[in-house]
């Protein structure tokens, strides 16, 4: 019994061996996809998350392009650079009543530097191949500031997340990524003083500047520079 047991756990050890050992080349489903560069242009949705006060920027579509450096083994390093045409709600802290005025153009410049881990190595599977991605980079808004004193302006941003390469043997492929983007939302002071006979925007408890999630999700076609 022993005997027929661990047989059985030499199979199913080397059965996914099998796909790519016992297959010719050009049956298998495990290819090599290695390459050099490749640039990607991309679109997609981002999702804003307004913070506490309610001023962030709100979800939009984003478009941006992407270059690719393969650096050695399963590693990629990415450069990134998207625009999402988001707006912000306005509020003016001064009035008890009606505060939220209205809402106006708070688009954003999204910049990233990311490591690409591919976790199929420098094969792919069935032409897809799952990626995992982190880095960090920037956000910045040139909107000024409103009624209310609160400006975006410029952050730091962590990034991280996952992606799926379709790869062809051809000069074309695509990508699909989803990211989380962490950076920091900074209220005025003003938020933080009630109006005579109101309150303020924000409790004393909140943080000036609040970190916050963001997701971002594109897809995106890519031609290949160099193998």
């Amino acid at each position: 019994m022993k005997l027929v047991f661990a047989a059985a756990c030499l199979c199913l050890g080397v059965a996914p061996l099998a796909a790519q050992v016992g297959t010719q080349p050009d049956k298998s489903p495990y290819q090599d996809f290695t390459y050099h560069q490749d640039f990607t242009v991309f679109g997609g949705y981002f999702t804003g998350n307004t913070g506490a006060a309610n001023v962030g920027p709100q979800s939009s579509a984003l478009v941006g392009v992407r270059y690719g450096l393969h650096v050695g083994g399963p590693a990629e390093l990415a450069v990134r650079l998207s625009r999402a045409s988001s707006v912000r709600n306005v509020v003016n802290p001064l009035l008890i009543t009606g505060r939220n005025v209205g809402t106006e153009s708070d688009a954003l410049w999204i910049g990233d530097v990311t490591l690409n881990l591919a976790l199929t190595g420098q094969k792919s599977f069935h032409h897809l191949v799952p990626v995992f991605e982190f880095g960090g980079g920037f956000v910045k808004s040139t909107a000024g500031p409103d009624i209310g004193a609160y400006q975006f302006g410029t952050s730091f941003a962590i990034q991280g997340g996952l992606g799926l390469k379709f790869v062809t043997h051809g000069p074309l492929g695509a990508r699909l990524d989803v990211s989380d983007y962490l950076w920091q939302l900074s209220y005025p002071g003003g938020y933080f003083l009630a109006p005579t006979g109101g309150t303020a925007v924000l409790d004393q408890s909140q943080a000036q500047n609040e970190w916050r999630h963001n997701g971002v999700i594109t897809l995106g076609i890519s031609y290949i520079i160099s193998r």
